[in-house]
Formats: C-alpha cells, structure tokens, sequence
C-alpha cells in the first residue's frame, strides 16, 4: 500500500452518492477524478487547497482513494481537547466546547418548528413576521 499528501484543486463531481475529486500529490503529479472516501452523516466540498491523504491499497494509482480534505488557512484554532467544530470556507463555525454548542455565523435559519426548553436570553432585536402566542398570558404586561 502507498500513501501521499494530496492537495485539492476545487474540482469535485457527484456520481451515484459519491464524490470524486482531483487533485495534485507531493511531486505535483496529477490525480483526476478520484474517490473521496467520506463518513456516514458527514458531506463536505473541499476546496481549493485543502490537503488530505491519497492512498492505493494495492500500490495503483488507479485504485486511489482520497481521505479528508481539511484547508490549515480555514480550520479553527485554538479549540480545547475534545472540542469538535463543523466549519465552512466563510468563516461559519458550529462547535461543542465543554458543556456550550456554539453557532458563529452572520446569519441563522432553522427550517421547520424550533422547540427550547428553558430560558432564551435574547440580546438584540427580535423580528416576527407571524403570530406571536403567549400561553402562559404575559402578554398584557408588555410595554413598549
């Protein structure tokens, strides 16, 4: 078996649930349309520049597979021991950090019912284009 850094070049094509992808290897030998492996639940695009790891089980190019496609410029940083994090090429993070899931992001948008249990502390505006309903009747000791 033979393994080697690969760098992505950005091109990525869907076939039958799965990703192939090219790239360049340490000598910059070319690699096209190349099997991404990628886990269960789990869908990424890798850009241009990211770095993963080429392996051929059998030592053939032609059996090659790609693993992961991490960008070192586009990874967070500085994340404690155990912490995971969800990240995009803009900046956009989701993290578990000891006990707090964290969104960064300029923007959030849930599709579908939104359920939290607890308290919601707000800072800042809220906007509602709907109905806003008060079961619990606090409602009349709102001001403005």
């Amino acid at each position: 078996m033979s393994g080697k850094r690969f760098e992505f070049d950005g091109s990525i094509v869907e076939r039958g649930g799965q990703q192939f992808v090219s790239g360049r290897g340490v000598y910059g030998d070319g690699y096209t349309r190349i099997h991404r492996i990628e886990p269960h639940g789990f869908m990424s695009n890798p850009i241009q520049g990211a770095k993963g790891l080429l392996i051929a089980p059998n030592g053939n190019p032609d059996e090659a597979y790609v693993l992961g496609g991490e960008h070192p410029g586009k990874r967070p940083a500085g994340m404690p021991g155990g912490a995971t994090a969800i990240y995009d090429a803009n900046g956009n993070i989701i993290s578990l950090v000891g006990n707090k899931i964290r969104l960064v992001a300029p923007v959030f948008e849930f599709v579908g019912n939104l359920t939290i249990e607890g308290d919601l502390d707000v800072t800042g505006s809220i906007h509602a284009t709907g109905t806003i309903i008060d079961e619990a009747g606090n409602t009349n000791h709102h001001t403005h």
